[in-house]
């Protein structure tokens, strides 16, 4: 006999347990404006971005006139909140045997979330660091980890992207996402010494960076993924690897209608009341087991390519 509504039970209290639990290395949560949105899928509206800035040829209003009429074409592009889930296999045995500290489903909701919000980590870095993704991208004519003292000039190249940003859209880049090992080059780098050689003891921090970069936010991806099949070697890599993402982002409260380069969509099934909901269930043909599930409705879409920028290959 299957499975049915009946069976499952949605776990509330652990439900609010992964919710406020934000696991360490990830920053998507940090700089991804999420729209809540009512159904699974739909359409959301894009304005023609020239409309904005194209100036009529006169904007004066004679006597009984209404003036000129301003266009402001849309267009429209679909989402869909795909279901992301995973399920841990609990023994009863283990369960009733467990001291009481432990709280074993409390550690497989969170090592479960934990998981999850790798995943969502390495899907957004993957559309980000693809630079067909972007308005521009670039391999920096210098290696930023470079021996050769005034060879490389992360200034200038986070300069270009920013400045390809403003001179395509209007709007100033206000975010700087760095890969571990990029920001690992920057602490040494000559530049970036010299700087604040006079400031703060001479030590780089993210703040730092984003006031000397100009913008609001530096966010460094410390994520690693393993990349080893189960049962084989593992095979650890950054999740950011050695790229620079240069972007506008609208930050993580957002209602959907500033620009950002980027919008995750998120869907709560009305069933579990919650974005992100843990359920727990009786394996009907393996009593010894319970099993619970973490769960989410969502999709990441880039919504103005123009206002990103990509540079690739920062480090050797």
């Amino acid at each position: 006999m299957g499975i049915t509504a009946r069976d499952v039970h949605i776990d509330r209290p652990l439900s609010n347990l992964v919710v406020g639990f934000e696991p360490a290395g990830t920053i998507v949560q940090n700089f991804l404006p999420i729209v809540d949105v009512a159904k699974q899928s739909d359409l959301y509206f894009k304005y023609d971005k020239g409309d904005f800035f194209r100036i009529p040829s006169s904007t004066k209003r004679a006597p009984r006139t209404k003036g000129r009429t301003a266009q402001f074409n849309v267009s429209s592009d679909s989402y869909y909140a795909t279901n992301y889930a995973l399920v841990d296999e609990m023994d009863y045995e283990t369960l009733v045997n467990q001291d009481q500290p432990l709280k074993l489903d409390e550690k497989a909701a969170r090592n479960l979330f934990n998981l999850l919000n790798l995943d969502m980590e390495n899907r957004v870095a993957g559309i980000l660091t693809t630079g067909s993704n972007l308005g521009g991208t670039a391999a920096v004519s210098s290696k930023w980890d470079s021996s050769t003292a005034g060879t490389s000039d992360p200034f200038g190249d986070i300069a270009t992207a920013k400045e390809s940003i403003r001179s395509t859209t209007g709007m100033e880049a206000n975010t700087i996402i760095l890969g571990v090992e990029v920001y690992n080059a920057l602490l040494r780098h000559a530049d970036i010494i010299d700087r604040i050689k006079y400031v703060q003891r001479g030590v780089v921090t993210v703040d730092l960076l984003a006031s000397l970069f100009d913008v609001d936010n530096v966010y460094v991806g410390k994520s690693i993924k393993n990349g080893g099949a189960e049962n084989l070697a593992d095979s650890f890599s950054n999740v950011w690897g050695k790229n620079t993402v240069v972007g506008h982002f609208s930050g993580p409260d957002t209602d959907g209608k500033n620009p950002s380069l980027m919008y995750g969509f998120r869907w709560t099934n009305p069933l579990f009341g919650a974005p992100f909901a843990v359920e727990k269930w009786d394996d009907p043909d393996h009593r010894n087991f319970t099993n619970l599930r973490v769960q989410y409705y969502q999709d990441e879409k880039i919504a103005a390519s123009e206002l990103g920028y990509l540079l690739s290959a920062c480090v050797s």
